[in-house]
C-alpha cells in the first residue's frame, strides 16, 4: 500500500490545530487487496458483548517533519473498520487502484522537553505525510475486561509525496 497526502485545508497551523487532510492509499502490489471502510467500530461488534469478534482495522496517520532528520506521528489521523460477514464494510481495491480519504488530525507535539531535543536547531517543522497500515485485529469487550490482539497484515508500505507545512507552538 502507498498512502500519499494529498492535500490539508491550509498551510500555517498552530500546534493543537485540527487539519482537514485527504490522503489517496493506493494497492501497489499485484494481488487484490481487502481494505475496511467503515468509521465505526461498534457497527461490527456482535449482540452479545462478551463474544469475541474479528475486523480489519486501516490506521492512516499524520506524521509531522523538520529537514530529513526528524519526524513524529503527532499529527492525528483516521481509522476505519470492517469485517467481511459486515456488508459495505469492506473495500477491494486491485493492483493499481486508489481510494480518497478525508480525514480530521490534530498537531501536537511530542512530550514537553522532548521536542526540543529531538528537533534539530535550525529546522523547523516544515512538512508533513501521510503513512497507512492494516491490521487483522480480534477483540474482546465486557464490562469488566477488554482485550485485543493485533497483526499487521500488510507488511509493505510506500511512502508518497510530503506537503509543506508551518506549525508553529
Amino acid at each position: 500500500m502507498r498512502a500519499t497526502l494529498v492535500s490539508l485545508d491550509r498551510t500555517h497551523y498552530q500546534v493543537g490545530d485540527e487539519p482537514t487532510f485527504e490522503v489517496t492509499v493506493e494497492n501497489v502490489s499485484s494481488a487484490s487487496l481487502r481494505i475496511p471502510f467503515s468509521p465505526h467500530l461498534a457497527d461490527l461488534q456482535p449482540e452479545n458483548p462478551a463474544q469475541k469478534f474479528t475486523h480489519s482495522e486501516l490506521q492512516l496517520v499524520l506524521w509531522i517533519a523538520a529537514g530529513t532528520e526528524w519526524r513524529a506521528n503527532t499529527g492525528g489521523g483516521v481509522t476505519l473498520y470492517g469485517a467481511e460477514d459486515h456488508p459495505n464494510t469492506m473495500l477491494t481495491l486491485n493492483p493499481g487502484e486508489w481510494v480518497r480519504i478525508i480525514g480530521k488530525g490534530k498537531f501536537v507535539l511530542p512530550a514537553e522537553g522532548v521536542s526540543a531535543e529531538l528537533i534539530p536547531s535550525g529546522h523547523p517543522i516544515d512538512h508533513v505525510y501521510a503513512q497507512v497500515s492494516l491490521y487483522r485485529v480480534e477483540t474482546l469487550l465486557t464490562p469488566t475486561t477488554a482485550a485485543t490482539l493485533s497483526r499487521e497484515v500488510c507488511l509493505r508500505h510506500a511512502q508518497g509525496e510530503t506537503v509543506p507545512l508551518a506549525l508553529a507552538s
